[in-house]
């Protein structure tokens, strides 16, 4: 399979390519699990085939990275005139890319799928049968034994995809859900069971463009993610035969690229930039029904997913902490890490925009990332982008009688308590951090 695109762009794609300046080509393999989709929303099509990263995904994905490089070097809020100032070449409505961006398919070192369009019907019976996509358990170590008990001449495949059921974000998705395929469909691709080969073609673009494109692509893939879930830690994809993970190294490296391309753009000089990364080494998974640190003993891709979809439910912060009840629930800062965060009845955290029918969506402020080799993981980072000032005043706790704005109630912090309110998005999405730094680190006590 071949998929080809050129950003935001039409006319034929090959225009211009007798005038190549430089050809590159990237091959990638998954870390984690891919939970990606075709035009259905679908990861596995009817024939068995994984859906890879289009193009189109993947140079969306890259330039919104490259984005938020230049705004946190230049120290605006948002990504207006961006584009316009700093990243025109690279496809805009009226203008067409200089980059061709084209994306192979490869089999992979794994089989990608867990269970077979034929063996949808008895997974389905199991999920139905053991309540997996009806109550929200953490089943880790020994305790998935129970789960399995009684379970005859089932694969050690399919009792691995059950596994993903205690993962929160995978769990919603599947939820009460009755058709059998759609199981099928939307089952995650192994680790290591994709690979794609990425080519870039420099129609006329800077060095220093194509290289901080270049770069931010890698970036993105390695770090970022790509596909559903990607800043719960679902679709890392690595350089084959290149398992060196530096994110330090390689932002601090991002960000040189993208000073050199802001430098031609503006007057004057520009300020140093950081961007505060938090690494957790030895993470541990936080029970919060048993409220209890348990140790990850096999650090496999799932059980990190695991981990991490749990640090990221309110739930968990709320029974971390033991004087909770001296809180409101709307003190625990959890909309930093995307919005909407409601419930069928519309009550939680929305984006009040009344001019506009649907405000949208937004993106988590912080991407979790493991770091993995598609067979086990080690440490965890927190990777915070923090933008649109203005627009996190028009963010708002809808409650059954009433609603108010983010700025207007303070925060709780781990080991800090209770914060005052803040009018700076930065000390809200600085508070999230904080929490999935206490919940994944074994609540700052190493156990």
């Amino acid at each position: 399979m071949v998929f080809t695109a050129v950003v935001m762009t039409e006319g034929n794609i090959f225009e211009g390519v007798d005038n190549l300046i430089e050809r590159v080509e990237l091959t990638f393999v998954n870390t984690t699990p891919w939970w990606g989709g075709n035009e259905f929303g679908y990861t596995f099509d009817d024939d068995g085939n994984v859906t890879v990263p289009s193009a189109n995904e993947i140079v969306g994905r890259t330039k919104w990275l490259m984005r938020n490089i230049i705004a946190q070097i230049l120290g605006i809020n948002g990504f207006d005139n961006i584009d316009e100032r700093f990243l025109k070449e690279l496809g805009t409505l009226d203008n067409k890319s200089k980059i061709t961006v084209r994306v192979t398919a490869y089999k992979g070192e794994k089989q990608s799928f867990y269970f077979t369009k034929k063996e949808a019907y008895r997974v389905f019976k199991i999920i139905k049968d053991k309540k997996l996509n009806s109550k929200f358990n953490i089943i880790i170590n020994d305790e998935f034994d129970t789960i399995t008990a009684g379970l005859k001449e089932v694969s050690e495949s399919i009792v691995e995809y059950l596994r993903y059921f205690s993962i929160p974000r995978f769990f919603l998705a599947h939820m009460n859900r009755d058709d059998p395929l759609f199981y099928y469909h939307n089952q995650p691709a192994k680790p290591k069971s994709v690979r794609i080969k990425v080519e870039l073609i420099n129609n006329g673009v800077s060095d220093e463009l194509f290289d901080f494109f270049k770069s931010s692509l890698i970036f993105t893939m390695k770090y970022m993610g790509i596909g559903k879930a990607a800043t719960r830690g679902f679709g890392r994809f690595a350089l084959e035969n290149d398992w060196k993970f530096e994110l330090n190294q390689d932002l601090n490296e991002l960000l040189l690229l993208g000073k050199n391309i802001t430098n031609s753009g503006i007057i004057g000089e520009i300020p140093p930039c950081e961007i505060s990364v938090e690494k957790i080494e030895n993470p541990c998974l936080y029970n919060y029904k048993k409220n209890k640190y348990e140790q990850i003993i096999i650090k496999d891709p799932i059980t990190y997913l695991i981990a991490i979809g749990v640090a990221t439910l309110k739930e968990a912060w709320e029974t971390s902490v033991e004087d909770n009840c001296a809180y409101l629930s709307k003190m625990y800062p959890i909309w930093p890490l995307g919005l909407p965060r409601s419930d069928k009845q519309g009550l939680g955290y929305l984006i009040k925009d009344e001019t506009k029918e649907d405000p949208g969506r937004r993106i988590s402020y912080i991407t979790i990332s493991p770091i993995c080799n598609g067979d086990t993981c080690s440490e965890i980072y927190l990777i915070p982008f923090i933008y649109g000032e203005d627009e996190f005043r028009k963010i708002e706790l809808k409650g059954k009688s009433s609603s108010s704005s983010i700025p207007k109630f303070g925060m709780i912090v781990p080991g800090q308590g209770y914060l005052n309110p803040s009018n700076n998005v930065r000390d809200y999405v600085y508070a999230t951090m904080s929490w999935l730094k206490f919940i994944l680190g074994g609540g700052c006590h190493g156990q």
